[in-house]
């Protein structure tokens, strides 16, 4: 059986890796935006998930208008 002491270290250890994990996943989307000149992190999650198109001319609105004005 468990101490509580033991119980209160396992739980902080959990916690930890799960802020660790949001950190990692935060600089991932942090790097895509910075390289792609994105307008921020939850864009870059957006757009690095599939949930946000971006055509070749970086716009975003395109798919939502159903036509590229021509430029891509």
């Amino acid at each position: 059986m468990a101490t509580r002491e033991e119980k209160i270290r396992k739980k902080q250890e959990r916690s930890l890796r799960r802020i660790q994990k949001r950190i990692q996943k935060d600089k991932e989307y942090m790097e895509r935006a910075f390289l792609d000149y994105l307008p921020g992190i939850g864009f870059a999650r957006r757009v690095h998930k599939g949930s946000q198109h971006l055509c070749e001319m970086r716009y975003a609105s395109c798919e939502l208008r159903g036509y590229c004005n021509g430029d891509c």
